[in-house]
């Protein structure tokens, strides 16, 4: 079986109170687990989770295996897990077609993903929101 080339990183900002799951290249199957793993330590270590937004950046990794897409799957729910109280979530789209496709088919799986978590290009894109998310909140 071929290596996975996927390289990951967990960012938590405490300062503006996000945690970007950033991701990209091919994964296989142990990659994918291992990310899952780092994604859920990280995610347990943020004190006051619910004052944080979720941005999970994956617009660079390529399309998986059938093999890996079990995995995916697991990271997709993790995402949108009320085992998490995240403010908000984002995810940006990914930059190849297949492998959106891939993800729009395997979300259908997950019960409510797309209310719990929104779709964006760009982690800037996912930043605007929130800012003006908070622009909003302020006014009320």
């Amino acid at each position: 079986m071929k290596e996975g080339s996927g390289t990951y990183r967990m960012i938590v900002d405490k300062e503006t109170r996000i945690f970007i799951a950033f991701a990209e290249g091919l994964f296989d199957l142990e990659q994918g687990g291992a990310f899952c793993m780092e994604f859920m330590n990280t995610a347990n270590q943020i004190p006051n989770q619910s004052e944080y937004a979720l941005i999970v950046d994956v617009k660079d990794v390529k399309p998986s295996s059938t093999e890996v897409q079990t995995a995916l799957v697991n990271a997709l729910t993790l995402y949108v897990s009320d085992d998490f109280s995240f403010k908000h979530r984002f995810m940006t789209k990914l930059t190849s077609a297949i492998a959106q496709s891939q993800i729009a088919r395997l979300t259908k799986q997950i019960p409510d993903f797309d209310r719990k978590l929104m779709f964006v290009n760009t982690r800037e894109e996912a930043l605007s929101r929130l800012a003006d998310i908070n622009k909003t909140l302020w006014r009320k």
